[in-house]
């Protein structure tokens, strides 16, 4: 007779249910309601909800496939010569001449999108004892990467002041209360800048003057800094290849050795290839041993993961960097998109303070896919949101506080009739 002991299949706390995002698109794709009003996805669509993506890409995919889809495995650091494109792309010629000045070393390779760099950057350099920093309100996808990677839930730091300004002194509350929890470790901390989803705010140069100021403090330990830039590219006028120029200032204040940044960027917003799975991790280091192996490290990562990524979505990303013509139409979808969201924007925010309600406002963007609504109290934001559903109205409820509006998928006529169903559940409640 076999005896069976009770014991776990799973040694992971990971589950899509626990996404806010994912799991509201799973309930809503099961309601068949007549009234069903959708406001997940953060994709770009135009105003007949089709995704807006370049001719170059069309354009370029079509020549790809001419003698047939090239099936061949791409390699686990990317194609060749690709991740040297992107992080032209991401951080423009004039701040890499700079950031070499200042004998900094930058190394980069090609990864499944922004969300593989930052998960192959925390999964190679933090341990499950560590501590992970990031901001409330976030995408919840950090959240995913932790769980998978077993690490500690999220430590958070609240993004906004009651001016809704960044409020530097939570960060270094928070940073400090890390460190003097273990005065040996490491201090992990993953930032989305600028147009951050969901808030789509850009603090500018005098919040990374703090963020410097407080880094400076801790000198006697390594620190790991994650930039997520996913939104980049879509703030007021699109590409700006200034919009990094704080990294300079950031390594001047932080003259620490054992200071690492790391930026997760990629194509899925920036040149509209969502499901194409495109992206880099730049690491920027004075260590050079660490530049050196950077690749060879994470592409390790990557190997154990999904092994090797998608070769043709590489090499129409490739060939547009490569050709002036199609990069610069690039630049000119980006800033025609970031006009259309600005419009939508004005629009929704019109709309809405039209209403007058008493219980959440709005979080004014600077740029970015989404607005977000912020709820006075918790509780009220969960009745709020478990109301919509019962009416089926889906958007998701970020940290059980912030409504996120995707003013990216949804035209200026159906933002109205998002404030109008809003003011109606207000009015219910």
């Amino acid at each position: 007779m076999l005896i069976f002991s009770i014991v776990s299949l799973y040694e992971t706390n990971a589950k899509i249910t626990k996404d806010p995002i994912v799991g509201l698109l799973q309930l809503a794709a099961l309601d068949d309601s007549p009234e069903k009003f959708t406001a997940i996805i953060g994709s770009a669509m135009d105003d007949d909800g089709k995704l807006i993506v370049p001719d170059p890409i069309h354009e370029v995919a079509k020549e790809l496939v001419k003698n047939g889809i090239d099936m061949s495995y791409a390699p686990s650091s990317g194609i060749k010569g690709l991740a040297d494109l992107m992080a032209n792309e991401v951080l423009g010629k004039n701040v890499q001449v700079e950031l070499e000045r200042m004998g900094l070393f930058k190394s980069q390779i090609v990864t499944c999108a922004g969300t593989n760099a930052i998960s192959t950057a925390l999964m190679s350099c933090t341990t499950d004892e560590d501590d992970i920093i990031t901001h409330n309100p976030h995408w919840a996808g950090y959240d995913s990467i932790a769980l998978a990677l077993k690490r500690k839930p999220l430590v958070n730091f609240e993004i906004l002041d009651e001016n809704d300004n960044f409020n530097a002194e939570d960060f270094a509350k928070t940073i400090a209360e890390v460190a003097s929890r273990n005065p040996k470790s490491k201090l992990n901390i993953v930032i989305n800048t600028p147009f951050d989803n969901p808030l789509g705010k850009d603090f500018g140069d005098a919040a990374w003057d703090k963020i410097g100021d407080v880094l400076a403090q801790y000198n006697d330990r390594e620190i790991l800094l994650i930039l997520d830039t996913a939104y980049i590219d879509f703030g007021p006028g699109g590409k700006d290849y200034k919009r990094l120029g704080f990294l300079s200032k950031l390594f001047q204040k932080v003259r620490n050795p054992s200071f690492n940044l790391v930026i997760a960027a990629t194509v899925s917003k920036s040149f509209a290839m969502y499901g194409a799975r495109v992206g880099v991790s730049i690491l920027i280091t004075s260590n050079g041993e660490y530049a050196r192996t950077w690749s060879d490290v994470i592409g390790g990562s990557i190997r154990g993961t999904f092994s090797n990524a998608n070769n043709y979505a590489q090499e129409i990303v490739k060939k547009i960097l490569e050709t002036p013509a199609k990069h610069a139409y690039i630049h000119d979808f980006q800033a025609s998109t970031s006009n259309l969201l600005q419009e939508r924007t004005k629009v929704f925010l019109e709309a809405f303070d039209s209403v007058g309600f008493k219980d959440f406002r709005y979080v004014k963007p600077d740029g970015g896919f989404f607005v977000s609504l912020k709820f006075t109290d918790k509780v009220y934001a969960l009745k709020f949101n478990e109301t919509m559903i019962k009416k089926h109205f889906y958007a998701p409820l970020i940290s059980d506080q912030f409504l996120r509006i995707p003013v990216c998928g949804l035209s200026s006529e159906k933002l109205q009739i998002c404030v109008g169903k809003l003011s109606l559940i207000a009015k219910e409640i």
